[in-house]
């Protein structure tokens, strides 16, 4: 199932799909029919579920001929956590080839490597991203799938790491590369206003156990840059969540970026960064595909 933000008559609204989205569910109404408390806030909602109400909600998407939506042509949809929890934290170098094309020479690292991106508000499909041309930033791409942490987590095993996670999402880590690299400023390169970007939809966990192997790829105007699979991480899902949290607590609605695999704009002779006009697309297998119009 896929949970999502939206706008109805212009109040938000959690929907929810069945696995081939072609059935849409608003919370309100599930709410009634399971006789819960409707949540009108997915960030709530991820905090408060328990494994229970996920598997009534599922046995009504995928069992009623219709939802209460018809279609999605009324609702405006949003990323689908329009305000991130706090800043998301990012898993960086975690694909071996990201590495090679960034310094042929660097080994690859022996332990997770983490950073903080500051994401007051989320970008999501067809919005505008700015590459603040006029500071004369080199702004650039990353495809990511996100972790939608599902609980509080502390000191989570290997073994357990699938009962902390939510769900998972599609994102991009667009990132200023003169600031991040030139400066040595990852924090300030990659926090840039609306440079964090998701698409409308998580799916919910159950959808793809792990290990999690899905194409990861990115397209900037219909030309492929890159191309992947998650199961080329070099540390996975629950390795990142061992080692993150034995000194880290993360909470219900925290979001984890994995990395993002080779063909990112800066590691192309000339480089590749983006302009105002080029449109980026993201995409991650049976999960969604988003685009977004850079603008100066």
């Amino acid at each position: 199932m896929f949970f999502t933000t939206a706008l109805l008559n212009d109040e938000p609204k959690i929907i929810v799909a069945n696995k081939a989205r072609d059935k849409f569910f608003t919370m309100d109404a599930l709410a009634e029919q399971l006789d819960f408390e409707p949540y009108f806030d997915l960030l709530q909602f991820i905090d408060e579920h328990d494994d229970d109400i996920i598997e009534k909600i599922r046995d009504i998407i995928e069992s009623d001929e219709e939802g209460d939506i018809e279609d999605l042509s009324s609702a405006t949809l949003l990323p689908a956590i329009p305000y991130p929890l706090r800043n998301v934290v990012c898993l960086g170098k975690n694909y071996k080839d990201h590495v090679a094309e960034m310094d042929a020479n660097e080994a690859l690292p022996a332990e997770p490597i983490y950073f903080s991106k500051a994401a007051f508000f989320s970008s999501g499909p067809g919005d505008e991203v700015s590459v603040y041309a006029a500071q004369d930033r080199t702004a650039d791409y990353e495809v990511e799938l996100i972790v939608v942490l599902g609980k509080e987590a502390t000191n989570v095993t290997k073994e357990n790491a699938e009962d902390y996670i939510f769900g998972y999402a599609v994102g991009n880590d667009f990132s200023i590369r003169n600031t991040q690299l030139g400066r040595g400023q990852w924090f300030y390169g990659k926090s840039y206003d609306g440079h964090f970007a998701m698409g409308h939809w998580i799916a919910h966990k159950s959808m793809f156990p792990l290990p999690i192997e899905l194409d990861i790829r990115c397209f900037v105007n219909d030309e492929e840059r890159q191309s992947s699979n998650t199961k080329h991480f070099i540390f996975d899902i629950p390795t990142a969540l061992n080692d993150l949290t034995q000194g880290v607590t993360l909470y219900p609605g925290d979001m984890l970026m994995t990395g993002t695999p080779a063909g990112v704009g800066a590691a192309f002779n000339p480089p590749k960064f983006l302009k105002a006009g080029d449109v980026v697309r993201c995409e991650i297998q049976d999960l969604e595909t988003f685009e977004n119009i850079m603008v100066d």
